[in-house]
């Protein structure tokens, strides 16, 4: 007698796996639109805007990408926890777990937003992003309309993470992919009739993204997930430390991405020029596509292990982890052909508006090499929430980056390189101790900080 169950499981992996795969293909084909829209929308922009001003709108980015501490965690915590409520089927809990999170972000995240608009008038943003004072008040509008959207985005982002838990990512980055075509749409379109600015592309840029997601949200929470429709009858202080005490965590390691990834632009603008913010980014966007493909392989795995280590299914993730870190080596070799192609890749991508040293490429690419080598095993470290040893790892990180980029670039005198070799050296625990630490989990020996 043939048992179907046991046939898919054989030549198709079991529920869980599929789902992956499912997701994996998805997200597959997302970011490969993503990425074209993404290189596309850089020329497009460039023909909008100067590239002095890009430069300076790339900043603006970094900078606000700081309010996302504002979530101080809420949104991871609240991945694993409901994550694990849906693994045992527990939807009483699964809606508690939505309210209490959307109603504790939606508090903090209103109280800054009226601090910021308070006080944001009397900065002068000119001197923060380095510019002549007559672009104080454009400046000024600008970052006003970005800050607002972004934390709006907090809230309605959360629709994203609910569609993790659900072990479907792919929609999630449907969303993204959805809300970059509106812009490059309207941005090409605008570029036809009209000499752009600063506070018209942050306007499309941001508006867009939350447009998206805020209807998103509307149509889930009324259909498909009704029953885990946010609620303030469902809000449940006592809630509040289960999800804050694993977010938290991840809380202080946000703050060390951020300084790694989001100060540099500042740095840049600083101590450079504008149109050096540009050719750093440009080339740290090439390279990402090496991190943006990984992550499409890995990030589905996230819950997924969340879910296997409830369950205790151990052999499947040791299965999974080492086809990912089969996978993790095809990406390299990926990215050594674009660096060995990078400057026909830049001529064609953006002509001779920009010029980029090769040495610089190497060294990002070197970065993302060591960064994705240890997300192999971060993902199932996260998801299982043992990342208190990788918590400390990273605030020593938060505490040494800036002066080592500044050492480098002050008194080795390594100009742009300076900043990607610094993250390179400040990921000593992706390049060593995350598989240790995966070793210890997996085999049932880790004690102490290993095991936290």
């Amino acid at each position: 007698m043939f048992d179907i169950r046991v046939i898919k499981e054989r030549y198709f992996g079991d529920e869980r796996t599929r789902k992956i795969g499912k997701n994996v293909i998805g997200l597959g084909v997302l970011q490969v639109v993503n990425v074209l829209i993404s290189f596309l929308l850089v020329p497009i922009i460039m023909d909008f805007i100067s590239p002095a001003q890009y430069g300076i709108w790339l900043t603006i980015s970094s900078m606000v990408a700081w309010f996302s501490l504002l979530d101080i965690g809420l949104g991871t915590g609240m991945k694993n926890r409901l994550t694990e409520a849906i693994a045992k089927n527990d939807m009483k809990l699964a809606k508690e777990y939505v309210s209490t999170t959307y109603i504790l972000l939606g508090i903090i995240v209103s109280i800054a937003l009226l601090t910021f608009l308070f006080v944001a008038p009397f900065v002068n943003w000119a001197n923060v992003y380095n510019q002549d004072n007559s672009m104080n008040n454009i400046l000024k509008y600008t970052t006003i309309i970005v800050v607002a959207f972004f934390l709006l985005r907090l809230i309605i982002g959360l629709i994203g993470t609910v569609l993790t838990s659900y072990l479907k990512p792919a929609w999630s980055q449907a969303m993204n992919t959805f809300a970059n075509f509106i812009v490059i749409v309207i941005i090409w379109i605008l570029s036809r009739f009209m000499q752009g600015n600063l506070v018209i592309l942050a306007t499309i840029l941001s508006a867009s993204s939350a447009f998206v997601f805020f209807i998103t949200s509307i149509v889930l929470y009324n259909g498909k997930y009704k029953e885990i429709k946010p609620s303030v009858k469902c809000f449940r202080k006592e809630l509040i430390k289960s999800i804050l005490g694993l977010g938290v965590n991840f809380f202080f390691i946000n703050i060390s991405m951020i300084i790694i990834f989001q100060a540099n632009n500042f740095i840049i603008i600083h101590i450079f020029s504008n149109e050096d913010v540009v050719i750093y980014n440009l080339a740290y966007k090439l390279f990402s596509v090496c991190s943006i493909l990984f992550g499409l392989i890995s990030q589905p795995f996230w819950t997924a292990y969340t879910d296997a280590w409830v369950k205790g299914d151990v052999e499947w993730i040791k299965n999974t982890l080492r086809r990912i870190f089969k996978l993790w080596f095809l990406v390299v070799s990926l990215g050594v052909v674009m660096l060995c192609l990078s400057p026909i890749i830049y001529k064609i991508w953006i002509g001779d508006k920009i010029q980029i040293p090769f040495i610089l490429s190497v060294a990002i690419l070197a970065y993302f090499v060591s960064h994705t080598y240890g997300g192999v095993f971060n993902i199932f470290i996260n998801g299982v929430g043992k990342i208190k040893l990788q918590v400390y790892c990273l605030l020593v990180v938060a505490i040494i980056y800036i002066p080592l980029v500044f050492l480098f670039i002050k008194v080795l005198n390594l100009g742009l390189v300076s900043i990607p070799l610094a993250q390179l050296i400040s990921n000593f625990y992706s390049l060593f101790i995350a598989r240790i630490q995966y070793n210890k989990l997996i085999n049932g020996m880790a004690k102490g900080l290993w095991d936290k």
